[in-house]
């Protein structure tokens, strides 16, 4: 499992990266409280991974026990960005610090929520909001919540600590059933810690739904999988989260739905009847996507949904390498960028402008994953090496979204990346939990390679900026 050693290089490796930052660039340096806090979180993250296995890989009672202590985190985490909003940025309150698509998604849910008391249709009050559809869903589910318990963003962020926490609950039963039971509870231990899901899930945000979506997509697939013969009322429900998904991200439904029909077809099987049946489900699930789409109203204006997607990416590009303060006219390390696009994004650490704030304040989400990822690239390799039944979904979503994200060129946007996460996780806790001699020497030349990109990344941002 993770052992001390483990944990002595990932915060040594923290260590220096920060320290070295300082020290070649002392007036770029960021605030004191946001460096102690973001390392103290880095070696509290990593002493928990090293301890908790301890005690809960034989211990009864651990769905309970990993929900309670994942919403417990989760709490925590809501309050630290109370906290550390109302030190650097109070006006940004009951939000996050530079809060502007909280601030959108709480006006829509407000709209959403009026139309729901006024029995007129939550629709057309957005359609005057959002440009497109795909910003419809979590809107809606605000108006609810709005309407239900009040206007409170608070309500929101209650939410997502329920949902972020049932995530993590998903992926040790996904995981279980692919591996082990030891291997189960380290990625479900992982997701429990992960900062960055801790980090978005305490704003209002819907990335937390949508991952609880496509993640329990993937649970609901892969125990077909592992069951005799398919529930068709279960597969009928699947059908229906991955159409809903247009409402949250466009390009999210195609991908679902081939990620499950590639999990169907290639299932490894000896049944020699199973290939005709596949096909035949295959076909059923893509008639039955048609019928809920139709169903849902969003027939006719699903090819525009599509086409504006491509548009979709590129203002939030825009938007993002603006927020970064990124010419992509002059990205030098725009090849690195792609090519490294599951490790990004690189943690931002210089302080050179007010906008940064939003940025360095949670660099530690970045730092633990860059650690972290080598185990995953071992892990991917081992899955591809035994073709895991049930590996089918997690591997083409996995691979498929992140290429999405490449080519998009927002793979350095850490809100993008998150939704990739937790499947990532499983293949983290294999890579962590299988030994092989030389294991930990290669993850030091690893380090290596991630101290010198990080400082590409920061020497670049200053670069860009004529600081240089």
């Amino acid at each position: 499992m993770w052992t001390r050693t483990y944990t002595n290089i990932a915060v040594l490796f923290t260590l220096l990266v920060v320290l070295f930052h300082i020290v070649i660039f002392p007036e770029y340096a960021m605030p004191l409280f946001i460096i102690l806090g973001g390392v103290g979180t880095t070696f509290l993250f990593f002493v928990a991974l090293q301890e908790y296995p301890k005690h809960w890989l034989t211990t009864s009672g651990f769905i309970r026990k990993l929900f309670i202590h994942s919403v417990l985190y989760r709490i925590v985490g809501v309050i630290a960005l109370y906290l550390l909003t109302l030190f650097f940025d109070p006006g940004s309150l009951p939000f996050e610090i530079k809060a502007i698509d909280s601030v959108n998604y709480n006006s829509s849910g407000l709209l959403a929520a009026e139309a729901i008391q006024r029995g007129e249709s939550v629709f057309k009050a957005l359609s005057g909001f959002w440009k497109s559809e795909s910003d419809y869903g979590f809107s809606i589910v605000i108006g609810v919540l709005y309407y239900l318990f009040g206007p409170y963003p608070l309500v929101i962020k209650i939410f997502n600590v329920l949902i972020g926490s049932l995530i993590v609950i998903r992926i040790y039963q996904i995981t279980r059933h692919i591996y082990d039971e030891e291997r189960a509870r380290l990625a479900g231990i992982l997701l429990m810690l992960m900062p960055p899901l801790i980090w978005f899930g305490g704003m209002a945000l819907k990335e937390t739904l949508l991952i609880f979506i496509i993640v329990n997509v993937a649970y609901l697939i892969i125990k077909q999988v592992f069951v005799t013969g398919f529930k068709w009322a279960v597969m009928g429900f699947v059908v229906f989260q991955i159409a809903i998904t247009l409402y949250f991200r466009t390009i999210m439904a195609p991908l679902l739905l081939t990620c499950a029909l590639l999990q169907i077809v290639f299932l490894r099987t000896p049944n020699k009847g199973y290939r005709i049946l596949a096909v035949f489900i295959s076909v059923l699930l893509i008639y039955g996507s048609y019928l809920v789409v139709d169903r849902l109203g969003m027939l006719e204006s699903i090819e525009e949904m599509i086409l504006a997607s491509q548009d979709q990416f590129e203002n939030e590009l825009s938007n993002a390498a603006e927020a970064k303060g990124i010419s992509y006219t002059a990205a030098i390390v725009a090849p690195l960028l792609i090519a490294g696009a599951m490790v990004t994004p690189f943690p931002s650490l210089l302080n050179f402008e007010e906008g940064q704030l939003g940025i360095y304040a949670h660099f530690y989400n970045e730092i633990i994953r860059n650690c972290l990822y080598f185990f995953v690239f071992y892990g991917l390799i081992r899955v591809l090496k035994h073709r895991r039944k049930g590996s089918v979904f997690l591997l083409s979503f996995s691979v498929g979204y992140i290429l999405i994200l490449a080519i998009s060129g927002i793979s350095f946007q850490d809100r993008f990346q998150i939704l990739v996460l937790p499947f990532l996780t499983i293949f983290m806790a294999d890579g962590i939990h299988t030994n092989y001699p030389g294991k930990t020497k290669h993850w030091k030349i690893y380090l290596f390679f991630i101290f010198a990109a990080i400082l590409m990344w920061n020497l670049f941002k200053l670069s860009n900026r004529g600081l240089l």
